[in-house]
């Protein structure tokens, strides 16, 4: 059975992954602690998003109610009442609720509590949205990589770290969409906290794309800078393009077991090799049993022209092709020789 295709989008799979520290596999142990670490950060990044969400708010807070004057009251108890007027008179409008600025907010049943101005409530709310968004980035990637078999040490890292940088990247964004949209003399009551919530998670969610965007601002602003030595820059594909349409670049170094039969097992050795990949002995696919990005096992079909030399040919599901020019020889099968030892004596 061929292994799953990739659905989920994340690193290039055509490039080979380089040795280093953090290659080897993480144990299951291991994986069931990350995903605890993730959700209960997630838990309590909604419990925050909770307490500090303005009013109503199902966080149990008390809601600030009209002040009424006492002695307007006693007054209107000793005067008679006015005779009912001949027309309908307006409903009364119910008092705007305003949050105190700034206000205490208890967590955790009172154990612990904050002073907060209402401009350091939004700046929370963007905080933690941004870190919500990475969060469930990295909840994702966490089953999809262990649902594949790919999980590996170095996304320990990625996942500790990435709601840091998403909180801190919506922060910059807040930060250019609060100066550059908006009045300096803008209140908290002008700004509407559900579109900086929801900028800020889709920030931490898609954090390599909101980078770019920040460096298309930054590029209109100040001077680009030229390449250094050894760059590699992050660049967004051009809009013509998708993912889809780029084609990946496998190469062949080597087949171990060179030469062989039907049904031997050789490793094709090289770069760039994706699940879905299809290997061809002399244009005959062969049966692919286990592929990573540098090698694939498969068995060798049977060849149609006999013994000899042939292509050996691999083509990644995006298209992506390579060949080794006679790579793989195929041996004569018994029968074969046989066949040539008989027609030798009746010759």
């Amino acid at each position: 059975m061929p292994p799953p295709s990739k659905t989920d989008p994340g690193p290039d799979d055509s490039v080979s992954t380089p040795d280093g520290p953090g290659e080897g596999p993480m144990s299951p142990n291991w994986i069931v602690l990350v995903a605890v670490y993730l959700v209960f950060t997630s838990g309590l990044v909604l419990y925050g998003l909770i307490k500090l969400w303005p009013y109503p708010t199902p966080s149990g807070e008390t809601k600030v109610e009209a002040k009424v004057d006492t002695n307007a009251a006693a007054q209107s108890a000793v005067t008679p009442a006015a005779p009912a007027a001949t027309s309908p008179q307006p409903a009364p409008t119910a008092p705007k609720k305003e949050l105190p600025d700034p206000e205490t907010i208890y967590f955790f049943s009172g154990r612990l509590s904050a002073v907060i101005y209402l401009e350091t409530r939004l700046l929370l709310l963007v905080m933690l949205s941004g870190a919500l968004g990475s969060l469930m980035h990295s909840l994702r990637s966490l089953y999809w990589y262990t649902g594949n078999r790919m999980m590996v040490w170095s996304w320990v890292g990625f996942y500790v770290l990435l709601p840091v940088t998403g909180a801190m990247l919506a922060v910059i964004f807040y930060f250019v969409v609060r100066g550059g949209f908006f009045s300096p003399q803008a209140s908290f009551d002008q700004t509407s906290p559900f579109g900086f919530a929801a900028l800020s998670a889709l920030v931490g969610l898609f954090s390599p794309q909101a980078t770019l965007k920040l460096k298309e601002i930054a590029e209109t602003i100040f001077t680009k800078p030229g390449a250094g030595t050894d760059t590699k820059p992050q660049e967004a594909l051009p809009k013509s393009t998708d993912t889809a349409s780029v084609q990946s670049t496998p190469t062949i170094s080597s087949v171990t077991n060179s030469s062989g039969s039907t049904g031997d097992s050789v490793k094709v050795a090289g770069t760039g090799f994706a699940s879905g990949v299809i290997v061809k002995f002399g244009g005959l696919p062969g049966n692919v049993t286990a592929v990573t990005d540098t090698s694939i096992d498969v068995v060798i079909p049977a060849p149609t022209a006999g013994a000899g030399p042939v292509d050996v040919e691999i083509t990644n599901a995006d298209g992506g092709k390579a060949t080794l020019s006679q790579g793989f020889t195929y041996l004569a099968e018994e029968g074969e020789e046989g066949e040539e030892g008989e027609g030798g004596g009746a010759g």
